[in-house]
């Protein structure tokens, strides 16, 4: 063969493989963003709350917040708040719209951020467990916790996540 027909075997070789590599290029990249959702966070949540002990007219109580990247990205956490709100021994237990019909825990406890204040946001890597602490006081008189978490993803997409967790004080 000379090197014109090497040439054009090498131009037709290159007009077939062009093609059939943006097909699968297309493919793969379908199949990772929309199929698979690689693109969406995939964090698994929830909340927690650990009684400490006692201490005067108050239980020491441990709030964690929990964040199990199961994805493959890591993830930028911005405004990790929380609310924790009570019911007391004398309080009626009444509901509210605002919660959709549920219990509404009347006393605010505690409210505040896992997220110290000389930090902007926290990281989470891909295939990590991150929890998240705050120690709060809670009034003896206090039968029912309820514990609200929330955060916003800081990708600028709009992304946000809540987690609830209700418990009853020990006897």
């Amino acid at each position: 063969m000379t090197i014109a027909e090497w040439k054009d075997l090498a131009a037709i070789f290159q007009s077939v493989v062009t093609p059939i590599a943006l097909i699968a290029g297309g493919i793969w990249a379908y199949r990772r963003y929309i199929v698979e959702e690689n693109n969406f966070p995939h964090i698994e949540t929830s909340a927690e709350i650990a009684f400490i002990g006692q201490q005067g007219d108050y239980w020491i109580v441990e709030l964690v917040a929990v964040l199990n990247n199961k994805g493959k990205v890591q993830h930028k956490i911005e405004k990790f708040g929380f609310n924790l709100n009570a019911l007391y021994s004398n309080d009626p237990v009444g509901v509210n719209k605002k919660w959709g019909g549920q219990v509404d825990f009347t006393q605010a406890v505690a409210k505040g951020s896992f997220i110290p204040k000389d930090f902007q946001y926290f990281v989470v890597g891909p295939s990590v467990t991150a929890r998240y602490s705050y120690v709060a006081r809670v009034p003896k008189l206090t039968t029912y916790l309820n514990l609200h978490c929330w955060f916003d993803y800081a990708d600028g997409r709009g992304f946000s996540h809540t987690m609830e967790k209700t418990v009853q004080t020990p006897r």
